[in-house]
């Protein structure tokens, strides 16, 4: 029989999301079954300042923000998946999916680059890509992590 536990968070603030993420490696969040998945829906709503988006785009300090958390969530995921081994658990290792949708560019080129993509392409070993026909101007990113 597996022992199934969700549970759910929701950070409003980037500060508060990575002192979900940092509190995963206290023992007291690890027994008795540590996470084997982490989902973090959303990525770009916690890299923009606080007054939202600017018209102007992409801000250095996104590009840090973003790499601080993606970080945060290898590192976390590797611990977890050594606590899961460890204890001898089927479910190792622990993998994280986060969802990130890019703001369109100015020019509207669908083919740009994002500088945060590029940012969390690093940290990920895959990147899904999701798009609509019809002309749905944004495409979604899912990264995976397979930490081993």
């Amino acid at each position: 029989m597996i022992d199934l536990k969700i549970k759910f968070c929701y950070p409003r603030t980037v500060e508060e999301l990575l002192q979900q993420v940092a509190s995963l490696h206290e023992p007291t969040n690890t027994s008795p079954t540590p996470p084997s998945l982490i989902i973090v829906d959303r990525l770009e709503s916690f890299l923009s300042g606080p007054g939202g988006s600017s018209q102007s785009g992409f801000h250095p300090e996104e590009k840090s923000c973003a790499a601080h958390i993606a970080a945060l969530l290898c590192d976390t995921a590797a611990f977890l998946t050594q606590v899961l081994e460890q204890r001898g658990s089927s479910s190792a290792p622990c993998r994280i999916i986060a969802s990130f949708l890019p703001e369109v560019n100015a020019g509207g080129d669908p083919s740009a680059t994002d500088p945060i993509l590029d940012v969390l392409d690093r940290y990920f070993q895959v990147r899904c890509t999701l798009d609509q026909d019809r002309g749905y101007e944004a495409t979604a990113a899912l990264f995976l992590s397979d930490i081993r």
